[in-house]
């Protein structure tokens, strides 16, 4: 099955709902520029990403994967890099079949969503490797976490049930 990617003028949204919503989620965790280059992680779409990391179903998942700078071996130089992988098919579906639903709202949604699993899997309020119950609270927990911290965002109006789809 053919997948919808983003087209142009849906990346440059994407990059506007990026600024947002890693200043958003900063802010509200109190976070430090030290923090992100712990926490590293990157944003791709579909076009970039390996088979293993779309999904049929979510808007959008956080992969995970260990580094090494290069020429280095020690252990101690190993760290978690992040990758959050959108699903273009899946966002622009949604968006079909929403009614009131606007891509950017959403994507400060869903980027914010991501971002607040990266914050808790660095910081070690939530495990990656987890339980399927485990994730479904951890769910629930982000869910309401981003709710919290686009509260103040008023153009950033969504379903209340939106979250759970991610």
């Amino acid at each position: 099955m053919a997948h919808a990617y983003f087209h142009p003028h849906h990346k440059e949204l994407l990059q506007e709902a990026v600024v947002i919503a890693e200043e958003v989620t900063s802010e509200f965790f109190k976070l430090t520029q030290g923090h992100w280059l712990k926490a590293r992680y990157d944003i791709l779409t579909l076009e970039a990403l390996q088979q293993e990391e779309i999904s049929p179903h979510a808007l959008a998942l956080v992969a995970k994967y260990g580094g090494q700078p290069q020429g280095r071996h020690l252990p101690s130089t190993f760290f978690d890099f992040y990758r959050i992988c959108l699903q273009d098919h899946n966002i622009l579906k949604a968006l079909e079949t929403g009614g009131e639903l606007r891509l950017f709202p959403l994507l400060v949604y869903v980027l914010t969503h991501e971002l607040v699993h990266i914050v808790r899997f660095s910081q070690y309020l939530a495990r990656f490797e987890a339980s399927p119950e485990e994730k479904r609270q951890e769910e629930e927990q982000v869910h309401r976490l981003t709710q919290r911290i686009l509260a103040p965002l008023n153009f950033i109006a969504l379903p209340p049930g939106i979250g759970y789809i991610l």
